[in-house]
């Protein structure tokens, strides 16, 4: 996975310029015509519906953006930024990183999705498990399932799961129904595992309650995934 924050494709550069400088006519200029944006849950598509959401989420609110960390993932590009502005802060973090998921076509943005970022501490990971936490903050079932090997297991609350599709499934499921938050605060190896430690927040029991994900790698895949109680 190779770092991205200081040769960031021009159209992704000035998304970042342009939001700071409250310029509405060069940001919307850095789409596609058929582009799409999905923020916040809902999507946008085409430039005269992005037009319309970025005045009213981006320059209505004077949004600043300061660029932490950005990776290739696939064919994404994401650049997490810690964000302000006069939006209402009320139940989210403080402070806030957002995660902005860049797809490109030629120099034009053709999609962009900004979720909460799981890697605000821009904690290095290996890029399977980076691609892991990436897809799983935006429900991409084919970016997940990419992650794994074809022979994955994976092991949570007592029940295994084998094969990509299932375990992308499971993953997705339970991260919609309890709207699952997480952040990752470490990440060790040990004893041939990456281990990442991370707080995980949402409608269930328990919450919040800090968990370990134990990742066995082959190469760049997934090949088994543990999940238990941190220091269990």
């Amino acid at each position: 996975m190779t770092n991205y924050k200081n040769k960031l494709p021009k159209a992704v550069e000035m998304h970042f310029q342009a939001t700071n400088t409250d310029d509405p006519e060069t940001f919307l200029s850095i789409f596609a015509e058929h582009a799409v944006v999905m923020d916040a849950g809902n999507e946008y598509h085409g430039k005269p519906a992005i037009k319309e959401w970025c005045e009213r989420e981006y320059f209505g609110v004077h949004l600043r953006l300061e660029v932490i960390n950005a990776v290739q993932v696939a064919k994404e590009i994401v650049v997490t930024a810690k964000c302000d502005g006069d939006y209402n802060k009320a139940g989210l973090p403080d402070p806030l990183f957002l995660d902005f998921h860049f797809s490109m076509d030629g120099d034009k943005i053709a999609r962009l999705c900004n979720v909460i970022s799981s890697n605000s501490r821009a904690i290095p990971l290996p890029q399977p498990v980076a691609a892991f936490y990436y897809a799983s903050d935006i429900f991409d079932e084919g970016l997940l399932s990419g992650c794994f090997a074809e022979d994955v297991i994976m092991i949570d609350e007592g029940k295994t799961y084998y094969g990509p599709k299932a375990v992308s499934k499971y993953i997705l499921e339970a991260n919609r129904s309890a709207n699952v938050m997480t952040e990752i605060i470490n990440c060790i190896e040990k004893s041939g595992e990456t281990v990442v430690t991370a707080i995980i927040s949402g409608d269930f029991d328990g919450s919040p309650v800090p968990l370990d994900f134990h990742f066995t790698l082959n190469e760049d895949k997934i090949k088994k995934l543990d999940i238990m109680v941190a220091g269990e």
